[in-house]
């Protein structure tokens, strides 16, 4: 493409894949003499199109959809660039729709079937569910599993489209979670569903999510989420089943076990992600030699790799925590309420530490979704109590959430309150495993030994 500056114009051939930024030094440097030095007197130069759009130097060439051929002007940042003026009234709508609204491509195609494929096959799977003969659904459901992973791992390997593959996979992932806890059933309504059927739905969620990971082998955040909601509820149906525990108690220590094990989802994602770290020099010899070079293409790959992990961890986390609120807020244990309110806030509090958003949201979302749902629990409280205590609590929160969204998008909390949180956080994991000793009725059973 052609970069004009105020003293020439040159031809280059730039990447599209690098940071317009990077970028800048070496136009400079070749657009003009002194170029840089004059940039220091008026703030810095910026590239432009030809109709004055300004060139994100965050992004890279190809994100802005910038071809080859374009003409691009390196102008200082402070000078104004006119809009242009259409002398053609249906020109210029014609431009402002396109802007608007982009036109459907061949992505939005594949999509929509995509996004059909998978709706059927959830309508089917629903369909089945609602059937007389539990077993007979869970047989269906099973063999719908079978039909929509290995339709998964075709398009991922086959048709190299990790996207739809993955996109099968989750709902082979639901069908057979779903077929599961069924096929144990019989005839029997889905209020007999108990921890055996729980057993079996977990161990064929757990075994779809490898299949799904190994198979499809993208995105594969989403099978990795369901191992991790697998794993949980196997420990909680073999502990319901071994007598000593009921379903409450297998709960709490759903929420207990991602309370405690989330801090290690860093690191065990970048234990099994493989990511390379340099080694600290122990001689030095070690500290002068040169690094070994590491190939580009295999460390992004294995970077991929680990946030996928890190992704799916989090997000299989929140998930079993949110499975866990209905059962300990139908419970009647004011302990269990408890236990649900600081489960959500701890995750609340703990997303602050992951400024990626694919990380962040699974943590806001589960402490968000149990504080609502703890909220709505809040209306078999007595009226009174109601209107004097839930319904002033609730208008607070609305406040504070208000006014820390619209402080903080300019700026970012300061020291003082990040070290508040920190304290708030571990006052508040100290706090749940004694609250969960409650819910399980530890307590009173010491009590017992001791007369």
């Amino acid at each position: 493409m052609t970069v004009a500056s105020p003293q020439r114009r040159v031809d280059v051939a730039l990447p599209d894949a690098v940071p317009v930024a990077e970028l800048l030094p070496a136009l400079l440097r070749n657009a003009g003499e002194g170029l840089a030095d004059d940039g220091q007197e008026h703030g810095g130069w910026v590239l432009r199109r030809v109709d004055g759009q300004l060139v994100d130097p965050a992004r890279s060439l190809a994100a802005q959809e910038l071809r080859d051929g374009e003409v691009l002007h390196l102008v200082a940042r402070q000078d104004d660039w006119p809009e242009l003026d259409y002398d053609d009234v249906v020109d210029a709508i014609a431009g402002s729709a396109r802007a608007t609204s982009p036109d459907w491509g061949p992505a939005a195609t594949r999509r929509t079937g995509v996004g059909v494929a998978c709706a059927a096959l959830l309508l089917a799977l629903g369909l089945a569910v609602t059937g007389p003969d539990h077993a007979l659904a869970g047989v269906a459901a099973l063999c719908l599993a079978v039909v929509a992973l290995a339709g998964g791992v075709v398009l991922a390997r086959l048709a190299s489209d990790a996207e739809a593959g993955t996109a099968l996979a989750v709902v082979a992932m639901v069908s057979a979670a779903a077929g599961g806890g069924l096929v144990g059933l019989g005839e029997q309504p889905l209020s007999a569903l108990g921890p055996a059927q729980v057993l079996t739905a977990a161990v064929a969620l757990v075994l779809v999510s490898l299949v799904g990971v190994v198979g499809v082998a993208g995105r594969t955040q989403y099978p990795v989420g369901g191992v991790v909601v697998g794993v949980l509820g196997t420990v909680a149906a073999l502990l319901a089943r071994a007598g000593s525990v009921d379903g409450v108690d297998a709960a709490a220590v759903v929420a207990v076990l991602v309370v405690v094990l989330a801090p290690l989802a860093p690191l065990l994602s970048l234990r099994l992600g493989k990511l390379p770290v340099p080694a600290l020099p122990a001689t030095t010899e070690d500290l002068l030699a040169d690094p070994p070079p590491v190939g580009r293409a295999r460390v992004e790959a294995r970077v991929r790799r680990t946030d996928e992990l890190l992704t799916g961890m989090l997000g299989g986390g929140a998930a079993a925590a949110v499975l866990a609120t209905p059962v300990l807020l139908t419970s009647g244990r004011t302990s269990a309420l408890w236990l649900v309110g600081l489960v959500a806030a701890v995750s609340l509090l703990r997303a602050r530490f992951f400024p990626a958003a694919r990380h962040r949201l699974p943590l806001l979302l589960g402490g968000l979704l149990p504080a609502l749902a703890l909220g709505v629990a809040a209306a078999a409280l007595p009226g009174p109590w109601v209107l004097a205590g839930a319904v002033p609590a609730l208008v607070v929160v609305a406040g504070l959430a208000v006014a820390a969204g619209l402080v903080f998008r300019h700026r970012a909390p300061g020291p003082y309150l990040g070290r508040v949180a920190d304290v708030l956080d571990v006052v508040l994991v100290l706090a749940v495993v004694p609250v969960a000793c409650a819910v399980l009725g530890l307590y009173g059973y010491v009590r017992g030994l001791y007369g």
